[in-house]
């Protein structure tokens, strides 16, 4: 399995809808050189250079003391800065080998580290190249088009990118548009100038829109959209990553599809509605226009990398619709679970409320996780995992939390934190070239992250210097 490439630096934390966090904590740089990161493609930054990239792992790589790495586990439950609801599981990435057991299988809130088992499990069952679609209806006798929500909320207001981008990070992001709708609609109608309505169609999302689980502050504070299968940019109502977001996000589309309209010479009457009933069950509807969505290997990078609440509960949903349940919280749970029981993952005590990790009631112990990475790896599909997950120092979450500390260019995560809340899971390679699958989980924790992700941060850092074979 193919993992990304390694460099600097980390990301400040803030609430849980992003959780970027900025290094508080300093330690010396190793004194071992280490090895670097497995990846596809050398990377463009300074440190470690491309030149020292290497595209395998060797799986002779000295294997770390399992004493070793028990004792600075046991290290972090004792460290003042979290306490005894702190659990740990570190896993060898390659062949499975125990090094750490501090209680890992006992289930956790697990905050937004949440969402890897989501990316996981939609991957897994839908592939890293299935799509969504929005569609554009048409009925002639009523003069009617209704936008139809298919799953995409990444969508442009405009016209979209396509995969036309720098940044495979931010891909997803505008990949189809509004605007593409609108001009496959006015080549379709261009020989009749007559006015259309415009409705929308979000009957295939029925919710809630807004999880009971999810807190009210995380709308108000721009963490959280609502998810009803059909957005511009998640609900954002300007570009601003906290952004207020929209109160309606499918009507709001319908509006923007109406404004596209207009500016391509098709008159748009009357204010934009809801339909009363599904368009499918209209046999006079003919579809007039459809964009697809960006590859979900492409949709599940950006919400790793991101941590963005929004579009992990629409795959959430995605994978629920796709596999023929209830595509509501409930059913996107059943649906993430028996994804990962295909899987061989062991999901022991797992309960979920949701696929972002918003909710205080989800529970994944440190085990599941690092169980699931190493499930991962025997599922094509999920190649390129490691390679959505953020690099510390270098990209989302982690870009700059480990700011000249040994694990950046070497660590690979997804952060978690809720009050009293904090996780972060991923794999990180060791100084002697062994990459390590790793969960840290804590709850009943005090107000703030700043401690127990220092404690966190401190045996991640052992790791990565750890030239410390058994």
């Amino acid at each position: 399995m193919s993992v990304g490439a390694l460099v600097v630096a980390g990301g400040y934390l803030y609430a849980d809808a992003q959780d970027w966090v900025p290094g508080w904590f300093t330690v010396q740089p190793a004194e071992v050189p280490q090895a670097p990161f497995i990846t596809q493609e050398p990377v463009a930054v300074a440190s470690p250079s491309p030149e020292t990239a290497v595209t395998d792992v060797d799986p002779d790589a000295p294997k770390p003391s399992a004493a070793e790495v028990q004792r600075l586990a046991q290290k972090v439950r004792k460290d003042d800065r979290t306490g005894t609801s702190t659990n740990v599981s570190v896993v060898d990435y390659l062949d499975g080998t125990v090094y750490a057991d501090v209680d890992a299988a006992d289930p956790q809130t697990p905050a937004s580290t949440t969402k890897l088992l989501t990316a996981i499990a939609a991957v897994s069952e839908l592939g890293g190249d299935f799509t969504t679609t929005t569609t554009v209806m048409w009925v002639p006798k009523t003069r009617t088009l209704t936008l139809v929500a298919g799953g995409d909320v990444l969508l442009a207001a405009g016209e979209g990118h396509h995969g036309d981008v720098q940044s495979e990070e931010d891909a997803a992001v505008g990949w189809a548009g509004i605007g593409d709708l609108a001009a496959e609609v006015a080549d379709a109608l261009a020989d009749d100038a007559r006015p259309v309505k415009v409705q929308i169609d979000d009957s295939a999302y029925p919710g809630p829109a807004w999880p009971k689980e999810w807190p009210d502050y995380a709308f108000a504070n721009g963490y959280a959209g609502k998810v009803t299968g059909l957005a511009i940019n998640a609900g954002r109502l300007t570009d601003d990553n906290y952004a207020a977001r929209s109160d309606d996000p499918s009507l709001d589309a319908g509006k923007a599809l109406a404004t596209q309209l207009e500016k391509r010479g098709v008159s748009v009457t009357g204010e934009v509605t809801r339909a009363s009933s599904p368009v499918a069950d209209d046999a006079r509807a003919r579809e007039v226009a459809s964009v697809e969505s960006a590859p979900l290997a492409s949709v599940v990078r950006h919400l790793l990398s991101v941590s963005d609440n929004t579009v992990a509960e629409q795959v959430a949903r995605d994978l629920a619709r796709e596999t023929g349940r209830q595509v509501t919280p409930k059913g996107e749970a059943n649906a993430i679970k028996a994804a990962l029981d295909a899987m061989g993952v062991d999901t022991t005590g797992l309960v979920l409320h949701d696929g972002a990790g918003y909710s205080d009631k989800n529970l994944i112990s440190p085990a599941t996780f690092t169980s699931a990475l190493l499930a991962a790896k025997d599922v094509p599909a999920l190649d390129g995992l490691l390679d959505w997950l953020p690099l510390a120092g270098l990209e989302g979450t982690v870009e700059t939390r480990y700011d000249g500390l040994p694990s950046a260019g070497y660590w690979r995560a997804k952060t978690g934190s809720l009050t009293g809340v904090t996780a972060i899971v991923g794999v990180e390679m060791t100084a002697d070239g062994r990459p390590l699958a790793i969960a840290l989980l804590a709850d009943g924790m005090g107000y703030g992250q700043v401690g127990p992700m220092g404690a966190f941060d401190d045996f991640l850092g052992a790791l990565a210097e750890c030239g410390c074979a058994g």
